[in-house]
């Protein structure tokens, strides 16, 4: 009778554990996307940005996945294939198709491609992306490490599809700016935003192009003529937008008057001072700052994300009353930071807080300008280093210049975090020795510790 109920106990034991499984994994499938992500490098975490793509997919995409199998690019293709799975799951308009490459050649005539691609098709519509392209070696790439921007180029595939929307980037040279070639990055990044970039010399030109949507002047050593600023405010008060960004030079308090005269139409002060903060400067020095947001569209997302720019020999700004736009501050430093209005002084290395001349903080450091509807009309930054290509990958200052042309293209759902670049497997070499201690353990240890434990109980049971 005692063995009977003993079998009995157990077998219900059984049946219900069987139960909590299968009622568990329903559950679990009835969430639809919910997932735990507990890569290092959250691989199969997407971005704010991708989510929200996602979600504005309202028409059927085919994604397909063609690729070349081989042994040298099967963890590669899987990466991809993963990625494109993790869009699927979140809409049902997504679909995605997989297919060898080698054996259709008929896909590969329709969308004229030669080597492994990714293909999203709507309607008459596809785009095509190169999957050599989603890869970056590291280094030389001799230790096969690589970062992989997939889910990048894949969100702006996505939202560039069904998008014919297109908007136009001219930046200002001649007073030595910071050019297009030392822009590259962001470069690549506006264009894949649909935003084309051109470089104006406007003492030739004569006027801002009229379908330019927005005039950068990023880091002007020089000031403007009289006749460029005449140009610039014509464009201006015909709709134009402006992004101006100002650079160190140590003669800006005497040399700026236009481009002062330009910021002061929207109601910035140019102090000509050179922010210099010890609370929340980097490890690079107390002029390399990571300012803290202001409330705004453009910094909202970021703050939420903690994504922080960082800026150098950043210029102080304040504000004044002017009736024509809504001013709005977007960053500011520490309350122990000043403006450093010495600037001889700061050039050999001496500076201190003079209350009674330096700009105290926290220290404004960019506006943005609304114009009475509420349309934006500027913004003014007090710094431009952290566009140029060795600074933009350093914390959110792509994020943040990023969120800055959007917003003056007016493109809201570009106002916030964009994919991340990933960190690639990396392999590991292993010598002799680990070799045998790794299949030791897993090949001969865990079973056999599985199996002793089995008898074990078996001799227990048959001892009751």
């Amino acid at each position: 009778m005692k063995k009977w109920l003993s079998h009995t106990n157990s077998t219900v034991l059984s049946v219900a554990v069987i139960g909590i499984f299968i009622l568990l994994t329903l559950f679990l499938n009835s969430l639809g996307g919910f997932q735990l992500d507990l890569t290092s490098n959250k691989q199969y975490t997407l971005s704010d940005q991708s989510l929200t793509a996602i979600k504005n997919v309202k028409e059927d995409v085919n994604i397909l996945v063609l690729t070349v199998e081989n042994a040298n690019n099967t963890v590669l293709n899987r990466e991809v294939s993963d990625m494109v799975q993790e869009y699927t799951k979140r809409n049902s308009k997504l679909t995605m198709k997989q297919y060898n490459l080698t054996q259709e050649p008929t896909l590969a005539s329709k969308y004229g491609i030669t080597g492994s691609s990714i293909v999203l098709e709507q309607g008459d519509q596809h785009k095509v992306i190169d999957i050599a392209s989603l890869f970056t070696a590291v280094g030389d790439g001799s230790d096969g490490s690589y970062q992989f921007t997939g889910e990048e180029k894949l969100t702006q595939a996505l939202m560039n599809l069904s998008s014919t929307e297109m908007h136009k980037m001219v930046f200002l040279t001649g007073h030595e700016e910071l050019g297009l070639d030392q822009l590259t990055t962001l470069r690549s990044s506006l264009e894949q935003n649909n935003i084309t970039t051109e470089e104006l010399q406007l003492n030739q030109a004569g006027q801002v192009p009229e379908d330019a949507d927005v005039l950068a002047i990023i880091g002007p050593q020089r000031d403007i003529s009289d006749t460029e600023l005449k140009a610039i405010r014509t464009y201006l008060s015909n709709g134009g937008k402006l992004l101006l960004s100002l650079g160190f030079h140590e003669d800006m308090k005497l040399t700026w008057k236009n481009i002062d005269a330009l910021m002061t139409d929207y109601g910035v002060v140019d102090e000509h001072a050179v922010m210099v903060d010890n609370q929340q400067a980097s490890t690079m020095g107390p002029l390399w700052v990571v300012p803290e947001y202001d409330t705004h569209a453009i910094t909202d997302k970021l703050s939420e994300s903690k994504l922080y720019p960082m800026l150098s020999l950043s210029i102080a700004l304040t504000s004044k009353e002017q009736d024509k736009y809504t001013l709005s501050p977007l960053i500011h430093s520490s309350n122990d930071s000043y403006g450093e209005t010495n600037i001889a002084g700061l050039l050999q290395n001496e500076t201190s807080n003079d209350p009674d001349q330096d700009v105290q903080g926290p220290v404004k450091l960019g506006y943005a300008a609304d114009t009475t509807e509420g349309k934006p009309k500027a913004v003014i930054l007090g710094s431009s280093i952290f566009m140029q290509d060795s600074e933009i990958a350093n914390g959110g200052n792509r994020d943040f210049i990023l969120n800055i042309v959007n917003y003056l293209s007016e493109k809201e759902d570009g106002l916030t975090i964009r994919p991340r670049v990933q960190s690639g497997y990396q392999t590991a070499y292993l010598n002799g020795e680990q070799a045998r201690t790794i299949f030791f353990v897993a090949i001969v240890a865990f079973p056999l510790i599985f199996v002793l434990i089995g008898v074990f109980l078996w001799w227990r049971r048959r001892r009751v």
